[in-house]
């Protein structure tokens, strides 16, 4: 099954309601069972009691609300995702007298067979003019999406808001500790997390020597805050370590997948004679790309366009810097090649204007998804370029992915 719907929901009285049953809330669409791909539409039929009013209806997707309805007309959009996995929807009714009625169904997840022809690859999509405001205007009419130069069709499309999961990964090594940084990094985070709707969820992370979840992923807004009030300055710094096991967290998410990273230092173990991470950075932006994980960065500090990342020998004793990659390359390539952005800036004033940036682009972004013409399962890298024909408009989105494994 490949309905591509507009979300939507409508409460009827409907058919399959007894007249005995006094209040009563059922799912007409999708049925329990039904394979749902994409943006689905979701209808409901209720029955009220005689002079029942709604106060709210709660919709939950895997027990997360994703709405909450108060008034007419009862619509809300929920992105089904890919149909990797079974999902169950339910519906709350609450009425003003204090009563409610509530059901669920489950969706079936995709067979093996279907798996295999519905490889859909989604991009997130950010537009904007000569003068850098955004365009938000474009239908998918007005992009042109080439996979190795190849054109694509566009199977999907949306610029409405896309479910999110998002982790704020903050740098806690000794060196965040200089300054107000970290204060105002605290700040600036907790501020960010308006960008969250009902639907979405996020992680915490912090990274000194090791890397340590501060918070699960949640739409819990106190928690969060708490979590992130919480970090403290301490020991090195496992940067490549903490993309990619942040990275790897997000996965499995039928939506957007977004990190924020705020750092101000190298990889570099505390005591400056070996890396901070088992992983290096090219495995950490494998795991980005592999996950269709979209990182923002923010780098703090002076001059770290002449700040280098280390060469280790093979006994991790250093060597040299390696003049090839500072700082703030290593930061806007992590950013660039997963379809972000990155900030550099020496003044800590400047963070909460570069997490309010990171928030409007993602609420300006386009959600896109063809499924590609080359067929083949080699695993190997495409890459993707994303126009407006006609137009001179920037567009930014990844810079490609990989392709499903063989066999």
């Amino acid at each position: 099954m490949r309905s591509l719907f507009l979300a939507s929901l409508v409460l009827v009285a409907g058919p399959g309601l007894r007249a005995e049953d006094a209040f009563r809330v059922e799912f007409l669409r999708p049925s329990h069972g039904d394979v749902v791909l994409g943006e689905a539409e979701i209808e409901l039929a209720l029955q009220l009691p005689p002079g029942g009013v709604v106060a709210r209806i709660d919709l939950t997707a895997d027990g997360q609300v994703f709405a909450s309805l108060t008034a007419p007309p009862w619509s809300a959009p929920w992105n089904a995702g890919e149909g990797a996995t079974s999902r169950e929807l339910g519906a709350r009714v609450v009425l003003t007298d204090g009563r409610e009625t509530r059901t669920a169904i489950r969706t079936s997840k995709l067979r093996i067979d279907q798996i295999e022809r519905v490889d859909l690859v989604d991009l997130y999509i950010t537009v904007r003019d000569r003068t850098g405001s955004y365009v938000t205007d474009l239908e998918a009419e007005d992009f042109q999406v080439l996979e190795n130069g190849v054109p694509q069709k566009v199977e999907r499309f949306s610029s409405t808001h896309q479910p999110l999961r998002l982790a704020i990964v903050l740098d806690t090594s000794v060196s965040m500790s200089k300054s107000d940084r970290l204060d105002r990094a605290r700040s600036a985070a907790v501020d960010f997390l308006d960008v969250l709707q009902p639907s979405d969820e996020c992680l915490i992370v912090g990274f000194s020597d090791e890397v340590r979840v501060l918070q699960e992923l949640s739409s819990d807004r106190q928690a969060l805050a708490a979590a992130i009030h919480a970090v403290e300055p301490l020991g090195g710094t496992a940067l490549y370590d903490a993309i990619w096991r942040t990275a790897d967290r997000l996965r499995d998410f039928p939506g957007r997948r977004v990190l924020v990273l705020l750092s101000d230092g190298r990889d570099e173990a505390a005591n400056g004679l070996e890396p901070g991470s088992l992983h290096t950075l090219e495995e950490a932006i494998d795991r980005a790309l592999k996950t269709n994980v979209i990182v923002f960065t923010i780098g703090i500090g002076n001059n770290l366009d002449r700040e280098y990342a280390m060469l280790w020998g093979p006994l991790h004793g250093r060597s040299n810097h390696d003049t090839s990659r500072s700082l703030e390359g290593i930061l806007r390539q992590l950013a660039e090649t997963t379809g972000g952005r990155a900030v550099i800036t020496s003044s800590t004033g400047k963070i909460r204007r570069a997490f309010e940036q990171f928030a409007n682009d993602l609420r300006h972004q386009y959600s896109i998804a063809y499924t590609s013409s080359d067929v083949r399962r080699d695993g190997k890298w495409r890459k993707l370029k994303v126009e407006t024909p006609g137009r001179e408009l920037t567009v930014v989105t990844r810079k490609g992915y990989f392709a499903p494994g063989g066999g």
